[in-house]
């Protein structure tokens, strides 16, 4: 178990929301936990993807794919601003690989990834591969960029436990809105093998963009 604090710097991070279906939201949860609804029988997907340059893995590209669950609130502590369990990321480096599982007890492809991004005029498009083959493609756009500090609750586990972490996002340019101008297709993949793709929106509800950040990892809490 991890007993020090992680720290990973990047140039980006992007982070969309899209509207899932609670049943397949809860056959990509452990039986411990149960998914976020924004409304009746309908959950939440994050599909994120980091641009890492220096930190305790050393530079690697990043794909997480989560749902939303509950935070564990607690009296008197911060309320984070969401809460979600990571049910498959994926790196370009085996470093970040081998990190993110023993470390942090995230599931992984245990493939190396190839990640393109591609800015435009407030937009920024990313690919993300796997030997050739495609898994998805994501496009971010931005609103009002702000400095900005975010906490969050990441919920992991390993055969016989289950663990959280609290991670800090912080970035000197931010942006967030709900405009719905963000796209993402996936493909056919291990990586997305869990999700209903046929029944998947293909805009965003919602639209984070960091740039020039940090996430710090809290050491793991066994629940």
């Amino acid at each position: 178990m991890s007993e020090s604090t992680g720290h990973y710097y990047f140039k980006e991070g992007l982070s969309c929301l899209f509207e899932i279906a609670t049943e397949n939201a809860r056959q990509l949860l452990p039986g411990a936990l149960q998914p976020l609804e924004r409304r009746p029988e309908s959950s939440v997907l994050s599909v994120s993807v980091f641009d890492f340059f220096k930190g305790d893995a050393g530079p690697y590209q990043e794909l997480v794919l989560s749902v939303l669950v509950p935070p564990l609130v607690t009296l008197g502590e911060r309320l984070p601003k969401a809460a979600l369990y990571p049910f498959m990321v994926a790196t370009s480096t085996k470093l970040g690989r081998l990190q993110g599982i023993d470390r942090w007890k995230l599931p992984h492809l245990m493939k190396d990834i190839d990640v393109a991004f591609t800015e435009g005029e407030k937009k920024m498009h990313v690919r993300v591969e796997e030997g050739g083959e495609p898994i998805l493609e994501l496009t971010t756009t931005g609103h009002t960029f702000d400095p900005t500090e975010l906490l969050f609750h990441s919920f992991m586990s390993d055969d016989c436990k289950n663990f959280k972490a609290d991670i800090t996002m912080k970035g000197a340019s931010y942006s967030e809105h709900e405009f719905e101008q963000g796209s993402l297709v996936l493909f056919g993949h291990e990586m997305t093998s869990g999700i209903m793709l046929d029944d998947l929106p293909d805009r965003p509800f919602r639209e984070q963009w960091m740039r020039n950040g940090v996430e710090i990892f809290s050491p793991l809490e066994v629940l």
